[in-house]
């Protein structure tokens, strides 16, 4: 009992002991510029995204819109970047000549000048395959890709899932507005009296999940200048895999100089979960703020085609799979009182009881609107690349 009280006693005062932490870092205001993404020298997208460094207690992203981004070559050569959503600045093409440099411009609106290095253009090697291996507890996608000329020996990947969704209850019924003596009311009504279907617009969807990780690799301290890596882990049950699943794998060959970039983001923001990890170091990228040579920039721009590869896997090649819906309906009987209660929190879904004739409805079977809405997981327009 005496060492439990000691425990105990030591137990608060350690508690006790704890204040808010605060950081000595001093920023501006406005905060440091942050400069995401990598130049696409080939035909496909070219996207870079503007943030404002904030402080820890800040409650959402700051994005730097308005302004004027560009790629410049040192032929004075200049490919616009246009403002598509706040804070985003993309090109569909961009075709650069390999022979050339280039480095990323950027005017703010309050008229600073960020420039990058010059860099080179760079040749990605191209995907050799996405495969997927599937055991009792999941599905493992790994990527695989060689280099035979050796000139890329550093690696980023990053992926976009897409998946299609069923909601697990069919629509028939929508909510009809009644105005009554006593007040609002409602009841339901065929979502189509004629033929009498579901509603198929919110019963099949795409949500869309892009990867959030920083996926590396390299071939320096290998015999052979060939990469296997895992990509990503989808757990068996999992809803991505109920019906029919897509991954799209786009891979960049990098400098030495991003790549190690890179690298201690990674450390940085994967790898401070404890005493144990490595403490989190400077990143020092190749953005500069020419209108204020000590203004510190974030971000490290490299130029290189981009390699990418789509896969699809069924539902119907993972035997087993095993995806349960957590939804749950709830039977509500068929009178105005109990469908006006019920559209505060339920979408309705199809008949549940009818008379002994069949000719009227006695109650029927509701549910949560996700359950029964697709478009709250994802779009309901069909992607152009699904089968």
């Amino acid at each position: 009992m005496k060492k439990l009280i000691i425990f105990l006693f030591i137990l608060v005062a350690f508690w006790g002991c704890k204040e808010k932490y605060i950081s000595p870092a001093i920023s501006p205001d406005t905060g440091y510029l942050v400069v995401d993404g990598s130049i696409n020298s080939g035909a496909g997208n070219t996207e870079i995204i503007l943030k404002r460094t904030v402080k820890l207690d800040a409650p959402s992203v700051v994005y730097e819109s308005r302004a004027t981004v560009s790629v410049i070559g040192e032929d004075n050569s200049i490919f616009a970047l246009n403002e598509t959503s706040t804070g985003h600045y993309m090109s569909s093409s961009l075709n650069l000549n390999k022979a050339k440099k280039y480095k990323l411009h950027i005017l703010t609106s309050d008229s600073k000048i960020y420039e990058s290095d010059l860099v080179s253009v760079r040749d990605t090697p191209p995907i050799d395959s996405v495969s997927w291996q599937y055991d009792n507890n999941g599905l493992q996608l790994s990527v695989n890709t060689h280099d035979p000329s050796g000139n890329t020996k550093y690696y980023q990947w990053d992926y976009a899932e897409t998946w299609e969704y069923h909601s697990p209850f069919f629509n028939y019924f929508n909510y009809r507005q009644l105005n009554t003596s006593s007040g609002i009311k409602y009841t339901l009504e065929y979502f189509d009296p004629i033929l009498i279907t579901y509603n198929s617009a919110i019963y099949t969807c795409w949500p869309t999940e892009n990867s959030s990780t920083i996926l590396l690799g390299s071939t320096v301290s290998l015999t052979s200048n060939k990469i296997f890596l895992p990509l990503t882990y989808i757990s068996k049950g999992d809803v991505k895999l109920s019906v029919l699943y897509s991954i799209k794998t786009r891979q960049y060959g990098l400098s030495e100089g991003r790549y190690n970039y890179l690298q201690k983001m990674k450390k940085n923001t994967e790898g401070t979960g404890s005493v144990f990890d490595a403490q989190p170091s400077e990143l020092v990228g190749n953005i500069h703020c020419t209108t204020n040579a000590t203004e510190p920039v974030i971000g490290y721009v490299d130029i290189c085609t981009v390699q990418e590869s789509r896969t699809f896997i069924k539902n119907l090649q993972v035997p087993d799979w095993n995806f349960v819906t957590p939804c749950l309906k709830t039977e509500i009987p068929n009178n105005i009182d109990s469908i006006t209660l019920a559209h505060r929190n339920f979408y309705p879904a199809y008949a549940a009881k009818y008379s002994p004739t069949g000719s009227n409805i006695l109650s029927y079977y509701f549910s949560t609107p996700s359950c029964v809405n697709c478009t709250f997981f994802g779009t309901n327009i069909k992607p152009t690349f699904w089968p």
